[in-house]
């Protein structure tokens, strides 16, 4: 019996998806995900989408729940509410566990590899609250800085995130509104706790609310309308520059778990020479520099360039400005390559180039499971053993996970 759009079914939830949704069976075998559910758990849904394959359910209410099931921290999270996390109503430690299997699931079905779920290591307190200096807001209509709502474009004004941190929602809540002629607003908030806004602007002339520190981006123009647009971040005993433009972890303490991973698993010594690509603003470059190693970094974002090459100033550190590839003028030969590509992952023209290089050891910072294991796989291909793999639940309460690996060449 096929189950249609609109009618309601009791199923059992065995998974957890990439994206972050609980998966079942309906009773006609369909596989079936449903959002605000757990696996292990018993629930009543209603069909909302009927595909030939697979079906996405609502949630109407749980039959058998998991001992996992908590309160959600947040008041705007649940159906139809902010779509910013999708794990709220779990607790974190499970959070951790399920998202350590969605690695090993990706890396098994994507990347064909034989590996067990990775370790995971959770950087942030016990509730995961209060962990991110960074945030991204779309703005609405009247001005206000908003989120969207879980599986819409429709806007939610907020004026406060729990998963913030304190000098973060202290700037959210005095700075939530006043934001005309703006179309996205990034904040970050340094270690020192000095507060910088990056603000795209949409249409209309962009204002800014009170005495905000921003700087205005985008074809309508760029400029600072405060003093020193960039914040400090202190990670593992370095001070890092940041301009309001440019990327930086969303949590220095995931921040420093990252950069010890990374260092672990390349492990140089004086005289390596290091190729890192998407270097970003230095972060992993400095510690791989400082710890006697020559490194060749090659960023495309120009603002982020400058300051990597503040932040890494009186190391043997040489910045290119470039996208990474097979084009980059970068002489080896190379000990090791690093790279964080961002979501969509390196891919294959990377790849290949970096195959072609033959470093001894690969070490790949990933916030993206199957584009990690998608490479990970064609890295396998051409010659490299995925030697360890270690999950960074960096986003608690959201569906999002960060990993780090390491690839080292098979000598034949």
């Amino acid at each position: 019996m096929t189950h249609s759009a609109g009618e309601v079914v009791e199923i059992d939830l065995h998974g957890l998806t990439h994206g972050g949704s609980a998966v079942g069976r309906l009773p006609d075998g369909t596989a079936c995900f449903v959002d605000h559910a757990i696996p292990g758990e018993r629930v009543r849904v209603r069909v909302v989408d009927r595909r030939k394959r697979w079906a996405r359910a609502e949630l109407v209410d749980v039959v058998t729940p998991s001992p996992d099931r908590v309160d959600p921290p947040c008041p705007l999270f649940g159906p139809g509410r902010c779509g910013g996390c999708r794990l709220q109503h779990i607790a974190p430690a499970r959070q951790a566990a399920l998202l350590a299997g969605v690695i090993g699931d990706q890396l098994r079905r994507i990347g064909h590899l034989d590996v067990d779920d990775p370790e995971m290591i959770r950087p942030h307190t016990g509730d995961g609250l209060g962990y991110r200096s960074r945030a991204r807001f779309a703005v609405d209509r009247t001005g206000h800085l908003a989120f969207r709502r879980a599986a819409s474009h429709d806007l939610i004004a907020i004026d406060d995130c729990p998963l913030l941190v304190p000098a973060a929602r202290r700037t959210l809540h005095d700075a939530a509104g006043g934001w005309q002629g703006a179309r996205e607003v990034q904040l970050q908030v340094g270690s020192d706790e000095r507060a910088v806004f990056a603000v795209a602007p949409g249409r209309g002339r962009v204002t800014v609310p009170g005495d905000a520190a921003a700087v205005i981006t985008g074809r309508r123009g760029r400029g600072d309308r405060r003093d020193r647009p960039h914040v400090m971040f202190t990670v593992a005993g370095r001070d890092f520059r940041v301009h309001a433009t440019s990327f930086f972890q969303a949590s220095v303490a995931a921040a420093e778990q990252l950069v010890a991973l990374v260092q672990r698993m390349t492990a140089v010594t004086a005289g390596d020479h290091v190729l890192e690509l998407y270097a970003g603003v230095g972060l992993l470059t400095a510690t791989l520099a400082g710890d006697g190693a020559r490194v060749t970094a090659v960023e495309s974002h120009a603002q982020a360039c400058r300051d990597a090459e503040h932040n890494t100033a009186g190391l043997d550190v040489t910045i290119v400005r470039a996208q990474a590839g097979p084009d980059v003028r970068a002489a080896g030969p190379f000990s090791a390559v690093v790279l964080d590509p961002p979501r969509q992952g390196a891919g294959p023209q990377v790849i290949e180039w970096i195959a072609e290089l033959a470093p001894a050891r690969v070490t790949y910072v990933s916030c993206d499971p199957a584009t990690f294991a998608r490479d990970a796989r064609m890295l396998a291909d051409r010659g490299y053993r995925l030697a360890e793999v270690v999950g960074v639940d960096q986003f608690t309460h959201s569906a999002h996970v960060e990993l780090v690996g390491a690839f080292h060449r098979e000598i034949a």
